[in-house]
């Protein structure tokens, strides 16, 4: 394996090889609004919670959390699929006009036209001056899409779907779309072509994952903490394939204009993961700058670990719990533990590049 061909950017790091841990402060959170799901897609990390979905926080107690954090870069609404829920707007607005988030972003499958558009059209991103975005989920062509999401004619109505949403971009400047694919052991040799249609055909940049679940994507997480989540079925692709998988999403984000630069860094951090190659940083976000919020109200510092505290014995207000003796022990906990993680390690990549940043210019 030649290392700086993995890691382009690593020279940096004899400054400072593995950062520091910032200030516990919220910056980035993962907010599953609710566990239903009109889809049960394969490689889903989350299934066993969304065939069986659970309590779901109120509007109210939405509100008091987007009033008690705070001002938050990223807020990204999960799920299961987040527009089932009747009063996602009124969640979206919270965060706008509450905490001023700087970007809003919906992950979702993209089924759902009549209450995309009509958030979209509501136009409170423009409102409030911040930013509004949509990544939907497309995982393959048309054949492959359609099974591992077990939805028979979604990857053509999704693609319609996303022809409209594009041209809903040029109408409202603060909405933004981006189509994520899962890439996995059932699709990863069609990312090319699946890419050339995507940009030719519908105008939309594209980004990229690989599927991730505890047992084959994290190392080091103490047992007593590890959370239960692995896809149904699917898996990476085999691991002879990621350098060439990593060189064609190059050439993809190259041929498209180099949007996703800092993702491809990112990718490049995760496969070296997978190769057995140590990311140049520590996990320098989660529990600290980053976090997860669950539809019931439970929190915990990442995906893969349990949830460590509950909202509602913090009156829902997001900085105190944040603060708290609990967050702070699952800090400590988490010092010597990786994933693979995409939310976790961008925004530790974020953090760790800001610091380099900073040295080099003092």
């Amino acid at each position: 394996m030649r290392f700086p061909r993995l890691f382009p950017f690593s020279r940096s790091a004899v400054i400072d090889p593995l950062g520091t841990y910032p200030p516990p402060q919220a910056k980035d959170i993962i907010l599953f609004v609710t566990d239903r799901c009109n889809m049960r897609c394969e490689h889903c990390m989350f299934w066993q919670r969304i065939d069986d979905p659970g309590p779901e926080m109120t509007l109210v107690q939405f509100q008091q959390i987007a009033r008690t954090a705070p001002a938050l870069r990223t807020v990204s609404i999960t799920g299961g699929e987040p527009f089932l829920r009747n009063d996602l707007d009124e969640i979206v607005e919270s965060f706008y006009r509450e905490n001023r988030t700087h970007n809003v972003q919906i992950n979702t499958n993209g089924l759902l036209w009549e209450r995309m558009e009509h958030l979209i059209e509501l136009d409170l991103a423009a409102k409030y001056e911040h930013f509004l975005s949509f990544q939907v989920s497309i995982d393959g062509l048309e054949k492959n899409h359609d099974r591992l999401r077990q939805l028979p004619g979604s990857f053509r109505k999704i693609t319609n779907n996303l022809k409209r949403l594009v041209a809903l971009t040029k109408e409202h400047p603060y909405f933004r779309v981006v189509v994520l694919t899962n890439v996995n052991k059932h699709n990863y040799r069609e990312i090319d072509e699946l890419s050339h249609f995507l940009w030719d055909e519908i105008g939309v940049q594209h980004a990229f994952d690989l599927v991730r679940g505890v047992t084959f994507s994290s190392w080091g997480i103490p047992q007593a903490i590890i959370e239960k989540g692995d896809p149904r079925d699917c898996d990476l692709p085999p691991m002879q394939e990621l350098e060439g998988i990593l060189d064609a999403i190059r050439r993809i984000n190259r041929r498209e204009g180099g949007h996703f630069d800092q993702f491809v860094r990112q990718l490049e951090v995760q496969v070296g993961l997978y190769l057995g190659i140590p990311a140049p940083f520590r996990c320098l976000s989660a529990g600290r700058t980053a976090g997860v919020i669950y539809g019931d109200g439970s929190v915990a510092a990442c995906e893969f670990t349990k949830p460590f505290a509950h909202l509602a014995d913090f009156d829902y207000d997001l900085d105190r719990l944040w603060r708290s003796r609990q967050a702070e022990l699952r800090r400590n906990q988490i010092t010597g533990c990786s994933c693979s993680h995409t939310c976790f390690v961008l925004t530790s990549l974020v953090e760790w590049e800001e610091q380099q940043n900073r040295k080099e210019a003092g």
